[in-house]
């Protein structure tokens, strides 16, 4: 079976239908931190394409990412801010008055968690209790939705897809150890006061516009417009299989998260594929992407005897939200490589 083929139809019945998302985001207000990052810009651009009243607060609001050049752009209120910052965070939530919450602020990336740890560890752990301590404290927002990882379950040898049950695992690094604790923090709000609160993890999540190199995927392109070799480094050998995920299906899972919030309690959600792909397969797939030469990638990281490999159970998204992934790995590699070549349309 190819890694763009989708899942065999699930034997567990769909979720009851939900809201119409045309007609529960027109009007809403919502804030999204770090919405103006890759993921965040993803989410807002949606979100305005369906007629909510969105606001963004991001420490680095002038970035280039998706959102700067859309034309959603001139229908958003951003602001700088700092989600660690709790004047900043009171003073948003009392300005806009949000009726949902996506917090997606926060220092995503493995190699800038090992330089800067304390760092990482104030961001993300540290911004998201108190952004939970602002709006525990506030009556209007009645949906707040975090963005954790599927690093959450630490790191796997066996291919048992990793439930929302499973415990907390060691964390490989501090990117994880951050996005661990700021996790566990939500749920226990949402236990402690009654927070209306979710938890979305998801997997190496892909797509048009992401610009951190560092991730696999903006690597192989970057390397393939420089034209020097096809080589990822040493942090692999290129054996680990993962699920891989692509940002559409992300915005869409957020969504679904924040509209049963509306009518039932909270919990944990897990987004992926629910098939890993090796990561050497997945660089072939963007060099034939590019320009339909199948390289052969170089990963220099010491051999494996027993490769990583981590994928997620998404029966729980499926049966309760009604998700399901709906983009393929090639299809949303194509569409990630276009974007990259061509610019965004318009």
């Amino acid at each position: 079976m190819s890694a763009s083929t989708p899942p065999a139809a699930p034997a567990t019945p769909p979720a009851p239908a939900g809201p119409d998302p045309a007609t529960f985001w027109a009007g809403r207000r919502v804030l999204v931190t770090g919405g103006c990052g890759f993921g965040g810009g993803h989410l807002v651009i949606r979100l305005v394409a369906l007629g909510a009243e969105v606001s963004v607060l991001d420490r680095d609001p002038g970035q280039e990412g998706v959102l700067a050049v859309d034309p959603a752009r001139s229908r958003v209120d951003v602001r700088e801010g700092d989600v660690r910052d709790e004047a900043a965070v009171a003073g948003a939530l009392r300005r806009w008055r949000p009726q949902a919450v996506f917090h997606l602020a926060a220092q995503p990336l493995v190699p800038e968690s090992v330089r800067a740890p304390a760092d990482t560890l104030a961001v993300n752990a540290g911004g998201t209790y108190t952004l939970l301590e602002a709006v525990r404290r506030v009556d209007h927002v009645a949906a707040f939705v975090f963005a954790s990882t599927g690093g959450y379950y630490g790191e796997n040898h066996d291919d048992r897809p990793l439930h929302e049950d499973d415990p907390a695992r060691a964390a490989a690094n501090l990117y994880g150890a951050s996005k661990i604790a700021a996790d566990v923090a939500v749920q226990a709000y949402a236990r402690t006061f009654g927070l209306p609160a979710s938890v979305c993890r998801f997997m190496n999540t892909y797509g048009p516009g992401d610009r951190q190199t560092s991730r696999l995927v903006p690597h192989a392109i970057r390397r393939l417009r420089e034209g020097g070799p096809y080589d990822f480094g040493e942090r692999d050998d290129g054996t680990t299989r993962l699920d891989f995920l692509y940002v559409g299906d992300m915005v869409e899972g957020y969504l679904r998260v924040a509209e049963r919030l509306a009518r039932h309690p909270g919990g944990c959600y897990n987004f992926g594929s629910g098939r890993p792909t090796a990561i050497r397969e997945v660089a072939r797939m963007v060099s034939e992407a590019y320009d339909g030469v199948a390289r052969e990638p170089v990963f220099r990281g010491p051999h494996r005897v027993r490769p990583l490999v981590k994928s997620l159970d998404v029966t729980r998204a499926r049966t309760e939200l009604g998700w399901t992934p709906a983009v393929p790995l090639a299809e949303g590699i194509a569409r990630t490589v276009r974007y990259a070549t061509a610019g965004p349309p318009g």
